[in-house]
């Protein structure tokens, strides 16, 4: 698979916050801020309700906040052109015509390790109904990145996003995040937090596809 896509583009994601000593600051400052003005925004709202007599809501979650933040589903996703791990590019335009399947991940996110082996048996489950799963690494070294694919045997593209420029243009401010898009470049499906291969398979069923298996 990852040949083919470099063929394509010519030569060439429990949930956890960002964490890496290289992340940009933005990213930290960014999910500090909105997450403090989430939690000052909740002791307001109980202190009004209590005054009232009312019963104060449930105040909202880190990762409530995250995923308010994901992108809408139903909207265009936002294309990118990263560098893959083997060598080459990839351009997430090219693959219009396709189903893909983006996961956001960083080698040392706990959840992203425990849905690893999930993404890969839906990447070779739905190899033959066209569908393209695309691997997108966090702010991480290629020797660090090519460890964790050998560890975890994976066999679709990796792609690395040095600088988190296009995990920014995703909103992905917590790890691992993925998104399933049509054919049509749309949106269809967003998690924030890890995913099962059982709740990817229903939804790739919703766009007609089907295992090679079954």
């Amino acid at each position: 698979m990852a040949e083919q896509l470099q063929n394509q583009s010519g030569p060439l994601p429990d949930m956890l916050p960002v964490q890496r000593r290289e992340r940009p600051l933005w990213l930290l400052l960014g999910l500090n801020i909105a997450l403090l003005v989430v939690l000052v925004s909740a002791v307001w709202l109980a202190v009004w309700m209590m005054r009232r007599g009312e019963t104060p809501r449930p105040a909202p979650s880190a990762g409530d906040f995250l995923a308010a933040q994901a992108l809408t589903v139903g909207t265009p996703a936002p294309n990118f052109r990263l560098p893959l791990l083997d060598g080459g590019e990839i351009d997430l335009s090219a693959l219009r015509g396709r189903p893909v399947l983006v996961n956001f991940w960083a080698s040392w996110c706990a959840p992203c390790r425990a849905e690893m082996p999930a993404l890969e048996r839906v990447a070779q489950s739905y190899e033959q109904a066209g569908l393209v799963v695309v691997g997108i690494n966090q702010l991480e070294d290629p020797d660090t990145v090519r460890q964790f694919v050998q560890e975890f045997g994976i066999s679709f593209p990796i792609a690395l996003d040095r600088d988190g420029t296009v995990s920014r243009d995703w909103r992905v401010y917590g790890i691992p995040q993925t998104y399933l898009i049509d054919a049509d470049g749309v949106i269809r499906k967003a998690w924030v937090g890890p995913v099962t291969e059982d709740s990817v398979s229903r939804a790739l069923a919703e766009l007609g596809l089907q295992p090679s298996s079954s």
